[in-house]
């Protein structure tokens, strides 16, 4: 992980993706970039305000004072966390649009997820992972951070899967314990599959401390029962593939996917 990005749409609130990104920073002496995304009317003024247009034209001068002093703010923040490569941007454009393109110059993108913003809900989150060309750590506003000592792994042997545990190799080396969670019954791709001597045999060649064993998954129910599976193990982080499927130019979440995304309280590592 040479460049992070932290895409925001709240100038000066701090929720526990900032935390996981400051320390990913830090661990991997990676540049920090938080890209701060005007949305005119992301919380703005109520649209049956006899002052709609008012309040409109105030809300926005007041997103882009933000967008000046909020970089100051978030000069303070970093430098009290020990960072030394980080950057503020900030830009007024549509937010999915704005932050795919930056994630291209970037290797892993942190997103907030809050189901309260239209921004951050599991529809808006899947959308970026699913289009974007950059593995996605997702974390949930009201969490609270913790360094991932404990990981579990979903593996099913997917294109998605394993371009998700290349990308999560530095964080799966610097684990304490790493779990497999077993295959979740999604469809593999003919060219795909496990490599040669397995996954755990993979990852320990690699340096990553895999536990013994590998816990099944029910097919049934693969976001209920993934997310269980890794309560059970006292996991950290799950890192795992990103299933969905477009329909023309609209892409629609996978079930265990879009579960996981609006129930799960742990971070997501996730790439498509």
């Amino acid at each position: 992980m040479r460049d992070l990005l932290l895409p925001i749409t709240r100038a000066y609130a701090r929720p526990a993706s900032f935390e996981y990104a400051a320390w990913l920073s830090a661990e991997f002496d990676a540049p920090l970039t938080a890209l701060y995304v005007i949305q005119a009317f992301l919380g703005g003024p109520v649209f049956d305000s006899p002052a709609v247009l008012s309040d409109a034209i105030e809300y926005i001068r007041e997103q882009r004072r933000a967008a000046g002093e909020g970089g100051a703010a978030f000069a303070e923040w970093a430098q009290r966390r020990g960072l030394d490569g980080y950057r503020w941007q900030a830009v007024e454009a549509p937010f999915a649009r704005t932050v795919a393109a930056a994630a291209d110059w970037h290797d892993v993108v942190v997103l907030e997820a809050d189901e309260g913003n239209e921004c951050a809900d599991a529809t808006a989150l899947g959308q970026l992972v699913l289009t974007g060309r950059r593995p996605c750590l997702v974390v949930r506003s009201d969490a609270v951070f913790v360094p991932p000592r404990r990981i579990a792994l979903a593996w099913n042997a997917s294109a998605e899967c394993i371009r998700a545990v290349r990308s999560a190799l530095g964080l799966l080396q610097r684990a304490e314990e790493v779990v497999v969670l077993g295959d979740v019954g999604l469809s593999r791709a003919r060219d795909c599959g496990d490599p040669p001597g397995g996954i755990a045999a993979y990852l320990e060649s690699k340096g990553v401390p895999v536990s013994s064993g590998r816990r099944r998954i029910d097919v049934g129910a693969a976001g209920e029962s993934l997310a269980s599976a890794a309560a059970d193990v006292g996991a950290d982080l799950l890192v795992m593939g990103a299933y969905g499927h477009s329909r023309i130019s609209e892409w629609i979440l996978g079930g265990a996917t879009r579960h996981l995304l609006q129930h799960v309280p742990l971070p997501l590592f996730m790439q498509h």
